[in-house]
């Protein structure tokens, strides 16, 4: 995928900065996929109820895994297109 944007739309990327933006995608997928660092952040930061809802289609921990993973992918497509 990456090489088909590089082709098609006018970035400037490096082999570095690509190299620094898939690892920073792979740790933070990786740590964030364990559950406990986003129910202990949650609980650090008052938000206990949120850690615990489960109803009405909601779920406070999925919503924050993805959350926390959509800025992991903003970072990480940062770091590809600017170093």
């Amino acid at each position: 995928m990456p090489a088909l944007v590089w082709a098609v739309l006018p970035l400037q990327m490096s082999f570095t900065g690509l190299a620094a933006g898939l690892a920073v995608s792979a740790a933070t997928h990786a740590f964030f996929d364990r559950r406990w660092p986003i129910r202990w952040l949650l609980e650090h930061i008052d938000a206990k109820g949120f850690a615990e809802l489960k109803a009405a289609g909601m779920n406070g921990m999925y919503l924050t895994d993805q959350a926390l993973h959509q800025t992991a992918l903003l970072v990480s497509a940062l770091l590809i297109t600017l170093v």
